[in-house]
Order: structure tokens, then sequence, then C-alpha cells
């Protein structure tokens, strides 16, 4: 097992405005995540822990970037935040290639701040904020986030859903998912597919949502052979 540095540095003043970072600049493949938890701040970056240890266990050219961000019922701030920090990751690994994984709420911000990484990978992601608030996911967790209804803030509603971008983009969600309906990605992906947008979707019959982040669980070898597959076709490119 090669050696792997490790730390943790803040991006901010507040205490949630942080990444820890494992891996040095000989990496060309840097993952970062973005954690999940209904947007609330019972839950943390250590979710992803367990994802982070696997993509750099093995290999000095993966690094990973896990990010905290405010959790404050501000989709603006948490966006920033994520933003913020998924610059960070391309000034410390200027040369690799950057994957934005996202699980849950943290697909949610991944998606909306696509632009600043070259992949993403949503898994079970909320992509729909006027339904979710609507189906009460998560016991009324949008309804958190946003402090109002959509027929109360609907230009905040519009500016905090996510849209198909030109970066490529995975979705990954089980049919059973009981916290975030699978229709979710469902509807990201057929809008995407309307605007020949880079968007693929992987369906799982069996794939519970916290499974999601799990190293072990079935659909890891698919979304790393997706990634292997975009990053050999850069490398294409570029030659």
């Amino acid at each position: 097992m090669p050696h792997r540095t490790s730390r943790t540095d803040a991006y901010g003043d507040h205490r949630d405005q942080w990444v820890h970072i494992v891996g040095d600049g000989a990496a060309d493949l840097v993952v970062c995540f973005v954690h999940g938890g209904y947007w609330r701040p019972s839950y943390t970056a250590a979710l992803m822990d367990p994802l982070v240890e696997r993509v750099t266990r093995d290999s000095r050219n993966v690094a990973a970037v896990n990010i905290e961000y405010r959790r404050e019922s501000d989709p603006v701030a948490m966006q920033a935040d994520v933003r913020t920090a998924l610059r960070r990751a391309r000034d410390l690994f200027p040369d690799a290639v950057r994957v934005a994984v996202g699980h849950s709420a943290g697909g949610h911000l991944a998606l909306l701040c696509a632009e600043d990484v070259d992949l993403v990978v949503a898994l079970a992601p909320v992509t729909d904020l006027v339904g979710g608030y609507a189906a009460r996911i998560g016991s009324g967790a949008v309804a958190e986030l946003m402090g109002a209804s959509p027929a109360d803030r609907p230009d905040a509603f519009d500016a905090a859903t996510p849209r198909p971008s030109t970066v490529p983009t995975l979705l990954v969600h089980g049919v059973d998912d009981d916290r975030v309906p699978m229709s979710h990605s469902q509807d990201f992906a057929r809008r995407a597919r309307d605007l020949h947008a880079p968007v693929d979707f992987f369906e799982f019959a069996r794939l519970p949502h916290m499974e999601l982040i799990d190293p072990d669980a079935p659909h890891v070898p698919a979304v790393a052979a997706w990634v292997s597959r975009h990053l050999r076709n850069r490398r294409k490119d570029a030659s």
C-alpha cells in the first residue's frame, strides 16, 4: 500500500468550510466527494470516508478531496461553499482530471456545480425541489432548505434546481430507494436527452439509498468503469 499524505485545509472562516485531502501532486485523477444528509447539519463529510479510503487505497495516481460545507438552510451558501472547495481542488491538482461524486443532497450540489469539474457522478441525487417539497422527502427537508414553498419563492426554487450541463454526468439510482425517488434521476436523464446533454443513467433493481456510499456495493464497478472510459477518451483527445 503506498504511503498517502493526508491533511485538512480550511477554505473559509466558518467551522464547516473545510476539505480533507488524501493524496499528493502525483495524482492525475482527483475525486471530490460531496456528502448528503438532506442538507442538515447532523450529517457530515464523515459519511464519505469509506469511499475516500477505497479510491485512494491502492494508487498514487488517485487523490481525494472530501468536502464539508455549511448546512444552514441556505442553498446559495451551500452551492458557494461546494464551488469554492472544488476550485481549491483545481488549484491543488492543476493537471489532474477532477470528478465530483455527490450523494443525495450532495448529488444535488454536485450537479449545480458541474461546470467546476470535468466529470460528475450523482448518486441518488435530489434534482426536483418542487416535487421533493410536495412529496415531503426527508420529512420536509426541501421546506427546511428553502424556508418557503415553491409558490412563495418560485425564483429561488428555480435557481436551486440542477439542470443538465455540457459536463459528462452519470446518474446512479436504485429502484427501491425510499428516500429520494428514482423519478428524480429518470426525469433529469430525460431532460438531458432532450437537450442532447452528455448524461448517462444507471438503474439498479436493488440498491437502497445509503448503500450508494458503500464501497462494496454492486454499482461501484460500473461507476469506476464509466469514469475510466471517460479518462481514456480524454487522453485520446489530448494526444
